[in-house]
């Protein structure tokens, strides 16, 4: 009983606040963790947001420029000649209605797109900006200032390449659709694959489209990055394609920068098939200070074990102590028992002689002394039992026995003691012809029961005891009408030197273990001992023994 109860005292007082302490301190940790995290992925976006508009911007600023040159030509055909002198423009070409053929202009950039810009490709794109106005109605032009620049509104492919179509969007630069119309029409821009086509569609139905130069247009916007006016960031900065090929880096690149991104986020449209990514450095955005963290929870878990240390320390201290008592106690019982038989056995002889001389008060008087002399030898009976127990196991022997004469001897060898003291005995036997048990325990646990009727029931001069039985079980049952047992007692009262309330057990003699050694013996029966939590009048305790298979 004391081990379970160190056991569970242990994981109390040690494992559980080391427990509670251990996850305080994972919380807090992760907790840290993920306020930085979200910290840094916030100024991150921020940052790569900053990136993608200022691209943006700069694209719309050239799109307005290209548009520029058409609001100055007349003609679709002026404007692509207009456009093919742009440095940044490596072909340019117009379609008017009602011609068939398509007027081309080689641009200042020289760059060979290869086969994929073939006569097929450049009706698909004339194709492509022609239909733009039948699209209109479905967007509202008139957007608010700062709005996206651009809207996709189709897309189209070729046999190599896939591209899509954006429309230059109103409200951004220009007010309302009246200046739009005086710039002659639409414009916008086919994207594809490392592909830039501006188009421009007159009122009239004519078009004028420009292919750049992609690594010209690229290093011309990449050149104005890190945006003017901000702090050139101290990690990597990468804008990449959606394959990730790198297009360019920009950063201070300190010490950390080398690690994976820690942030991405998709440029905006047209530029969707672009990537920025950023990789920070260390000192951007160093770990969270753990070390109030590690010592708060650190010294808790020494408070704990120094606890914890007291407390074993103290308790293996009372358990040698107490193993020194009960084994004083065991010696002492062993060497009372001698003289203690030698008293029984003159005092019965005595008694004897007593009652063939007739003398009645001796008889009484020995009498007197027999009955102390068995409760002194149930008393160190008791304590050889508890140290048995503690040392090794109670053991009992089993016969065939008639439980109603051991009762019935029981009550007889208690009733001259009781009924000096005027207690009223009732008994009802009507136990099984047989049952299997230890004659000597049950006695002992009979005799224990009727001592604390005689030791605490004194004050309702009253006791009974019954034997009955049913199909399974016999019961003998013991009660009085003394003051009782507390309902928070009915349990722990079988413990060892467990002691009751003071008022209750003033003046009151015991070693505080029959009720423990009656348990142990009633549970060595395959049976049990209980005190009956409805009976109101006093104590109930109720020996329950199997009854013969």
């Amino acid at each position: 009983m004391f081990q379970r109860r160190s056991t569970t005292l242990f994981i109390i007082l040690v494992l559980l606040p080391l427990a509670l302490l251990a996850w305080l301190g994972t919380y807090l940790i992760r907790d840290a963790e993920k306020r930085t995290d979200a910290s840094m992925q916030a100024i991150l976006a921020e940052r790569l947001s900053s990136a993608d508009f200022h691209m943006l911007h700069d694209l719309r600023q050239l799109t307005d420029r290209l548009d520029g040159r058409g609001a100055e030509a007349p003609s679709a055909v002026a404007m692509a000649e207009g456009l093919a002198r742009h440095p940044w423009v490596a072909e340019s070409w117009s379609w008017s209605p009602g011609e068939s053929a398509v007027r081309s202009i080689k641009g200042k950039a020289a760059y060979n797109p290869g086969a994929i810009f073939d006569r097929e490709t450049r009706n698909r794109a004339i194709d492509e900006a022609t239909r733009v106005p039948e699209s209109l109605p479905q967007f509202n032009p008139l957007l608010d200032d700062g709005g996206p620049p651009f809207q996709r509104i189709s897309s189209g492919s070729t046999r190599t390449s896939e591209w899509m179509t954006y429309l230059k969007m109103f409200g951004y630069h220009i007010d309302d659709r009246a200046q739009q119309d005086a710039m002659h029409g639409w414009s916008g821009w086919h994207v594809g694959d490392s592909v830039f086509i501006f188009w421009h569609r007159f009122a009239d139905g004519g078009l004028a489209c420009a292919l750049m130069n992609p690594q010209v247009l690229m290093r011309s916007l990449f050149k104005r990055l890190p945006q003017p006016g901000l702090a050139v960031p101290s990690g990597r900065m990468r804008l990449t394609t959606v394959k990730g090929i790198t297009l360019h880096e920009w950063g201070k690149q300190l010490a950390g920068s080398d690690t994976p991104a820690a942030s991405h986020r998709a440029c905006s449209e047209p530029l969707s098939q672009w990537e920025l990514a950023y990789s920070p450095a260390n000192e951007e955005f160093p770990k969270p200070y753990l070390f109030p963290i590690l010592l708060g929870v650190g010294s808790g878990i020494v408070l704990v074990f120094v606890v914890g240390w007291l407390y074993f320390h103290e308790s293996a201290r009372e358990i040698r102590l107490a193993q020194q008592r009960v084994t004083f106690v065991n010696q002492i019982s062993h060497e009372l028992k001698t003289p203690l038989t030698n008293i029984r056995l003159y005092a019965e002889m005595a008694s004897h002689r007593a009652e063939s001389q007739g003398d009645a008060i001796a008889k009484r008087q020995l009498g007197v002394v027999e009955a102390e002399t068995s409760r002194l030898d149930r008393l160190i009976q008791n304590v050889l039992n508890y140290a048995r127990q503690q040392r090794d196991k109670l053991t009992i022997q089993p016969k065939e026995i008639v439980l109603d004469e051991l009762v019935s001897r029981t009550i007889e060898f208690w009733k001259p003691l009781l009924e000096n003291k005027g207690f009223e005995i009732i008994h009802s036997l009507n136990g099984p012809p047989l049952i299997k048990a230890d004659a000597d325990a049950l006695e002992q646990i009979l005799g224990n029961l009727i001592s604390n009727v005689d030791k605490y029931g004194i004050a309702g001069k009253w006791i009974a005891i019954r034997t009955e039985c049913d199909a399974h079980h016999t019961r003998v049952i013991v009660e009085d009408r003394g003051p009782g047992i507390p309902a928070g007692k009915r349990r722990s009262v079988f413990e060892p030197f467990e002691r009751l309330r003071s008022d209750l057990t003033e003046g009151v003699s015991g070693t505080g273990i029959g009720l423990t050694i009656s348990r142990e013996l009633a549970q060595l029966h395959g049976g049990s001992l209980t005190v009956c939590p409805n009976y109101r009048e006093g104590a109930r305790f109720i020996l329950t023994l199997p009854n013969l298979p």
